[in-house]
């Protein structure tokens, strides 16, 4: 899950009043122009999203969708990715590029990024490189447990393919509506 936020180290803050749930490190992300903080949920985990640099988070997709959405929006709920082992047969599925993202520590690659920054109700698809630890598996708050959907369900199946995913969707503006945190949840703004 990918919360934005307008200001990382206050949102981590509240998170962690708020919810009991600590956020880790900062990570810049090459050429992006974001950062970003986790909070590790031991299954799955929330990334807290800032822009770092506002001047390069304008030239890349990521940045100019963060920018964007903070400005209409404030923070909230963002978009959300799904892991998998290897991104190249989605990507032959969707017909769509497979990109890298790096920041220190962690670099993965990318599928469908462009489809979920435009539909946001869609996932964009994630494999960790090799040897790069996941980053959800240290926490204790019980996992991300479901997730609520604003969109289109037809397109959602069959964007998700055979993944069978704990997601329900509802109706209103596309978009991620909610996150089931453990036995609590977490709704945007």
């Amino acid at each position: 899950m990918i919360y934005a936020s307008s200001d990382l180290d206050g949102a981590a803050a509240r998170f962690e009043a708020e919810l009991g749930l600590p956020a880790a490190g900062v990570g810049v992300h090459a050429g992006l122009g974001t950062q970003n903080r986790i909070v590790a949920l031991g299954g799955g985990y929330l990334e807290l999203l800032a822009v770092a640099d506002p001047t390069e988070a304008a030239s890349s997709e990521l940045g100019k969708a963060l920018l964007e959405r903070i400005a209409r929006h404030g923070e909230g709920l963002f978009g959300w990715a799904v892991a998998v082992d290897d991104v190249d047969p989605i990507a032959a599925r969707l017909g769509t590029s497979v990109s890298t993202i790096a920041r220190e520590g962690f670099s993965a690659r990318l599928t469908g990024l462009t489809d979920a920054l435009r539909e946001p109700f869609l996932p964009f698809f994630v494999s960790r490189d090799p040897g790069v630890p996941d980053p959800g598996a240290a926490g204790d708050a019980g996992g991300l447990t479901w997730v609520e959907l604003a969109g289109d369900a037809a397109r959602l199946e069959r964007w998700l393919g055979a993944a069978q995913l704990p997601v329900r969707v509802v109706g209103g503006t596309p978009g991620v509506r909610a996150v089931g945190i453990g036995e609590g949840e977490l709704r945007t703004r």
